[in-house]
């Protein structure tokens, strides 16, 4: 912008001291051609004068008359414009002055003629001396000085005034013409142009586009300006478009890396060399690699193929597989691979799936159905109408049908067992309520024989919803089970009263005092013995003697306490273990039982009676040994038959 102002400046400068130059110059010139022109002419005049007079101007110096050369050159005066003519001899000495207005003009020397011959004098001087030597047959006798008076020159300066008015006016006029043409140049041309030039440069730099504001004028410029604003405000709306293209694509782009970063297989991009050429996220997760050093990496540096298929096959021919066994770095993991030609850009893609934690869940529900299918308990799964889906070969073999005959149906209705119909309203409020229930039925196989069978129901909730769930029955055959029960109950219990026996009183004796001293409590062992229990024997029988033995057991058992344990040991013998207890405890539990024991027992109509005697030895937590515990016992129910029977005899404490 400076720098268009400057030229604009230097323009209108330049236009200004060219007029001005050519005004000066053609007045210089014109004044200097009328000066020259009269002094030219009056020279001629004078020359002319003197010609004719040099002869008698000769004898009138010679003479110094005045009067004869006044005579001689009046012939100068009777000129309009002559106002002094003045007359030197040879010697430049002043002869004779003539003036014929009696004015006398300043005198000059003749030396000083050169001086008042220039365009300067001519212009301020009021007279112009004309200096024409006399010179008679061909030697300088003297000088005349004419001197012009100040109208003709006056006169003449009018003239060039009045010419220069003219033409100074005329100048004023080209100025203002040029100015106001300048002016209209400027703001119709210059200034358009210049503000097209800026576009333009703004155009090519490539900065934002605004063209210059159009005017109303229908001329080239404002064309140009006009075709200007619409080729930028098409390539302002193109852009735009390319713009909102580009802002599309590159959302788009976001989009899409966005969800290959969200998937969770390795997504590989190589070349057909196998080198890394892109990768997601989850590649540096599966490999364990940061994503600056992957993509120096080749692809057969991460995984090896198990299988016969060669990687650089795939590499070299773009062969498409998909789910290859593959095997990383790491042996621990297992990897799944899938290839992909990238035609358009000669890339092959890669997607490796980490199949580890699938594999191992394959596996965990491949040995679950192998337990659910060898399990010796059976499993029903019902779903939340009861329908049967799931049934192992145990639930086959109980009702003896086919899996296929099961599944589909009605649980109540394909499989009739008796007892887990009448139970299964309770069952369901339990599953509803707790979420599992178990108890004991027997049911009929498919042979009829009776099985006891442990069943339990767990609910399975298949959602978020507690509500929506399946159940699974398991049911243990509890056959064998029970039949150990039986056999190990006859071992160590007593058949006729179905006390714990000898062998199992010793069991339990010895295990509370292997118990370290720290973990038990005091605890006491009584030895009992019937009092007249021979003679029921023998007068009233066996039969009469096992019914005493049984009630006796039940009374004492009544009024013993949960941890304590009674034993028949041998005939009409018992023993019992209270523990925990005391003194005071053991001495109130033997008078219950001396009371429960002596009332009276019904007996085919007959009242039958017997006593007891008791033998009590308290167990200190330091006591180890369970025969000299027994023994001691034994001797303090000796004690006690021998003090008069029905009463218990304590055996103090060792320390």
């Amino acid at each position: 912008m400076l720098l268009y102002w400057l030229i604009s400046a230097i323009v209108c400068i330049t236009i200004l001291i060219s007029i001005a130059a050519i005004f000066v110059t053609t007045h210089a010139y014109t004044l200097n051609i009328a000066y020259q022109s009269a002094k030219k002419e009056m020279s001629e005049q004078t020359k002319l004068l003197i010609s004719d007079v040099s002869h008698s101007i000769k004898a009138a110096l010679a003479e110094k008359n005045k009067q004869q050369v006044y005579s001689l050159l009046v012939g100068l005066l009777n000129d309009p414009n002559v106002s002094l003519v003045k007359l030197y001899d040879q010697h430049d000495q002043p002869f004779a002055i003539f003036d014929l207005n009696g004015a006398f003009p300043p005198a000059h020397n003749i030396r000083d003629i050169s001086r008042f011959d220039t365009l300067l004098n001519a212009l301020s001087a009021r007279y112009l001396n004309i200096y024409e030597p006399i010179v008679y047959q061909g030697q300088r006798i003297g000088t005349v000085r004419i001197t012009l008076s100040d109208h003709s020159i006056l006169d003449l300066k009018d003239s060039i005034v009045q010419n220069g008015e003219l033409f100074l006016n005329i100048l004023i006029i080209l100025i203002v013409v040029v100015v106001l043409f300048y002016i209209t140049i400027e703001r119709k041309v210059l200034r358009p142009l210049v503000a097209l030039d800026r576009a333009m440069q703004d155009f090519a730099d490539g900065h934002h586009m605004r063209g210059p504001k159009e005017r109303g004028s229908k001329d080239e410029v404002g064309r140009l300006i006009a075709s200007f604003n619409t080729m930028t405000n098409c390539r302002q709306m193109r852009e735009t478009q390319l713009q909102k293209r580009l802002d599309a694509l590159e959302q788009q782009k976001t989009f899409s890396d966005a969800v290959i970063d969200a998937v969770q297989y390795a997504l590989i991009v190589t070349d057909n060399e196998g080198r890394i050429v892109h990768c997601n996220v989850a590649t540096h997760t599966i490999f364990k690699i940061s994503a600056h050093n992957l993509t120096k990496y080749n692809i057969s540096d991460l995984i090896k193929i198990k299988t016969a298929i060669k990687l650089n096959q795939i590499l070299a021919h773009g062969l498409e597989y998909d789910d290859v066994p593959i095997q990383s770095e790491k042996k621990e993991q297992q990897l799944s691979l899938t290839s992909r030609r990238l035609t358009d850009h000669g890339y092959l893609l890669f997607a490796i799936q980490d199949i580890t934690e699938i594999e191992e869940a394959i596996n965990r529900e491949r040995v679950a159905g192998r337990v659910f299918e060898n399990s010796q308990d059976g499993l029903v799964v019902l779903n939340g109408q009861g329908i049967i889906t799931m049934v192992n070969p145990a639930v086959t073999r109980f009702v003896g049908l086919d899996a296929e005959q099961l599944i589909g149906q009605p649980f109540l209705k394909s499989i009739r067992w008796r007892k887990l119909h009448t139970m299964m309203p309770s069952i369901i409020e339990s599953i509803h309520n707790y979420g599992t229930w178990q108890g004991e039925v027997i049911e009929k196989d498919h042979n009829g024989r009776l099985i006891p069978m442990f069943a339990k129901v767990n609910r399975i909730v298949k959602g978020e919803d507690p509500h929506v769930y399946d159940m699974v029955i398991i049911l243990t055959d509890l056959s064998s089970v029970k039949e150990m029960e039986r056999l190990e109950h006859l071992a160590h219990h007593d058949e006729l009263t179905g006390l714990a026996n000898r062998s199992k009183f010793h069991i339990e004796l010895d295990k509370l005092l292997q118990q370290s001293s720290y973990l038990r409590d005091e605890f006491a062992v009584l030895y009992l013995d019937l009092d007249g229990f021979k003679g029921i024997n023998d007068t009233h029988g066996h039969d009469a003697g096992d019914e005493v033995l049984r009630q006796v057991a039940e009374r004492m058992t009544s009024v013993t306490r949960h941890n304590d344990l009674i034993a028949r040991l041998s005939g009409d013998e018992f023993a019992m273990i209270v523990n925990p207890t005391d003194q005071k405890v053991v001495t109130r539990v033997t008078k219950k039982l001396i009371a429960k024991v002596c009332e009276p027992i019904e007996y085919k109509n007959e009242q039958l009676k017997v006593g007891v005697s008791i033998g009590v030895k308290l167990v200190g937590v330091k006591e180890r040994d369970a025969l000299q515990i027994l023994k001691s016992a034994d001797t303090a129910m000796y004690q006690a038959k021998k003090a008069g029977k029905g009463q218990a005899i304590f055996m103090r404490q060792e320390s």
